[in-house]
């Protein structure tokens, strides 16, 4: 079990930098948010930076979270942290409106990665 929560971690681990690198590409194009100390091609250079650094450990993460546990259930639990993140991320930086049908996905994907992983509890042995 505790193996299992390690792989859980790097799927986590996963989904914030997929979600990192996400914001850094939207920071590379966005001319809204002040960059006061910064000049733009000064930013746009440590956005790229960061951008491939974040997927590099992302990609790193999540073959790692694959080892442990079926596909489907790494890339569903790191979808799930990096749609969250994401969501977070653009409503507080970016301002952008979590609508509710942006929610009720969210809760489906959460939901799924529950059903997908009910079937890995390991039955207790029968006692005769």
């Amino acid at each position: 079990m505790e193996s299992r929560g390690r792989y859980f971690m790097h799927c986590f681990l996963a989904g914030c930098f997929a979600s990192s690198a996400g914001i850094s590409a939207k920071l590379i194009s966005s001319a809204s948010l002040p960059t006061p100390f910064l000049s733009p091609p000064i930013r746009t250079g440590l956005c790229v930076i960061s951008l491939v650094i974040c997927n590099v450990l992302m990609w790193l993460n999540f073959t790692t979270a694959m080892q442990g546990m079926r596909t489907v259930t790494a890339t569903s639990a790191t979808t799930t942290v990096n749609f969250l993140i994401s969501g977070w991320a653009g409503w507080l930086l970016f301002g952008e409106v979590l609508s509710l049908s942006w929610w009720l996905g969210v809760s489906f994907i959460i939901a799924g990665v529950i059903l997908l992983n009910s079937d890995q509890i390991e039955d207790k042995p029968k006692t005769e």
